[in-house]
């Protein structure tokens, strides 16, 4: 069999760029450390050893500072690290404490003093917390915050609401998800669809709409959320607003989890007002139906097989995070439907000389005029036949509710419901000491969204009666 060598080229070209993407994308949610070493003069020290380490994820990270005596470490996930400085002739130096959050690019510097290798100096914090490195304006919203905020609708979009200058339009919608909800925030005045979201590095925008996402991530399963507004690097591109990074949380080498249920129920609920307050004649009005439901687990940690495999839990781990919604709401419909008399064909409500005149019926009410007579109940007109009448009649009450707020106003809570389910199943690997994998892969099922749709009808026929084109203007 003969191999193509063009083909070949062609194959690797393709996986070398699948990779390279991979690689980038995941760079956009991790951080990376910088910094220099000197002496206790100020003289830079090249050559020295530095070691990045976080036991919890099995990381390790060793590298040589340059001719200045400035090392970079790229691509770290976030986490808690400790970084030791080594080099002949001083002191060891171990920095603790030190914390990457999403996107971020922290400076870590070392000073050393003369001694041996044998004695050693640990520091704890010490670090800048004014980002130093990029003119990015951001800020993040880390993990723990997340846990203790009351988030009504547990939808991640609200977060970015926590930045200054984010600004939410009229219809923002975060009560739910699915194509019910959007992400429609404007950062500094930008257009709410030019923000870039993203989680794990990935884009997360349905850009058919560029108001919904693919995934909606559960909030247990959010180790971090990064809103950067401005200044941000050239990296992020696709769009000119906001940065939004969503970093999932990773399996550590010991396993965490949790069991959760998130409740909302109309029976713990005071009513609408605009239910309450313009149903005629009843003093308690049904309230709005509302029962909402997120409940699910997240489970994480080491992949191992005692004796065989990943034995010290440093290389393998696993995040497994499952979330169901079931939520019964309804929307509050407000609209004019024809009075009582209208009904029978009697407009003399709409006439300013009849003793049923009602202003609030009469607005927007035109008297019928046939022949150039105005009539103010049609059952007046010569040669009406009765049998029009009770066809109209029978029309409007099959397709229009009755009035119950007022002579003319009609209110209801129109019910829809959202069936959702998300998993998203998380693999990272420490292949050696430069080189580490992860994998995220969420997936959603259910309908997203049920619309029923109020029993008001849009269109009337005129029939053989001036008034029904009229009555058309109420709907």
């Amino acid at each position: 069999m003969r191999i193509k060598w063009t083909s070949v080229r062609r194959l690797g070209f393709l996986l070398m760029a699948i990779v390279t993407i991979s690689i980038n994308a995941a760079a956009q949610t991790n951080s990376n450390i910088v910094g220099t070493v000197r002496d206790a003069s100020g003289a830079v020290i090249p050559g020295a050893t530095v070691t990045v380490t976080n036991p919890a994820i099995g990381f390790v990270r060793h590298l040589v500072t340059d001719s200045a005596g400035s090392y970079s470490v790229s691509s770290v996930p976030i986490g808690t690290y400790e970084v030791t400085f080594q080099a002949k002739g001083f002191i060891k130096v171990v920095q603790q404490g030190v914390t990457l959050t999403v996107g971020q690019t922290q400076r870590v510097d070392a000073t050393m003093k003369v001694g041996t290798v044998t004695q050693e100096v640990t520091v704890q914090g010490n670090l800048p917390h004014v980002q130093t490195e990029t003119a990015a304006i951001s800020g993040v919203v880390t993990g723990k915050q997340i846990e203790n905020l009351n988030i009504n609708g547990r939808n991640f979009v609200q977060l970015a609401l926590l930045v200054p200058g984010a600004a939410p339009s009229n219809d923002l919608q975060t009560s739910t998800v699915g194509v019910a909800a959007n992400n429609n925030i404007s950062f500094n005045g930008s257009r709410t669809q030019y923000n870039n979201w993203e989680v794990d590095g990935a884009p997360n925008t349905d850009e058919g709409s560029a108001s919904t996402f693919n995934t909606y991530p559960n909030l247990d399963s959010i180790a971090e959320f990064r809103i950067s507004t401005s200044n941000y690097g050239a990296q992020y591109g696709h769009h000119s607003g906001a940065t939004i990074e969503v970093a999932t949380k990773s399996g550590t080498k010991q396993f965490h989890g949790t069991v959760f249920e998130f409740l909302r129920n109309d029976a713990l609920d005071a009513n609408d007002w605009f239910v309450n307050g313009n149903t005629t004649g009843v003093a308690n009005a049904p309230k709005t139906p509302l029962k909402q439901n997120e409940y699910g687990f997240i489970i994480g940690g080491p992949v191992f097989i005692p004796g065989l495999y990943n034995t010290h839990k440093t290389k393998t781990f696993f995040f497994y995070s499952e979330d169901w919604r079931r939520i019964r709401t309804g929307n509050v419909l407000n609209n004019d439907v024809p009075s009582l008399l209208e009904r029978q064909g009697d407009f003399s409500e709409c006439d300013p000389t009849s003793g049923n005149f009602n202003q609030v019926v009469a607005s927007g009410c035109v008297l019928p005029t046939v022949n150039g007579v105005t009539y103010n109940n049609v059952n007046a007109v010569p040669g009406i036949n009765p049998q029009d009448i009770t066809n109209a009649r029978n029309l409007l009450d099959a397709l229009v509710p009755l009035p119950n707020g007022g002579p003319v106003g009609w209110t209801k809570a129109s019910p829809s419901n959202t069936d959702w389910r998300e998993d998203q199943i998380r693999v990272d690997q420490n292949i050696n000491d430069k080189t580490t994998y992860s994998s995220v892969s969420p997936t959603t099922h259910g309908i997203p969204f049920r619309f029923l749709r109020s029993g008001l009808a849009q269109a009337m026929t005129r029939s053989r009666l001036p008034l029904l084109a009229q009555a058309k203007a109420r709907f």
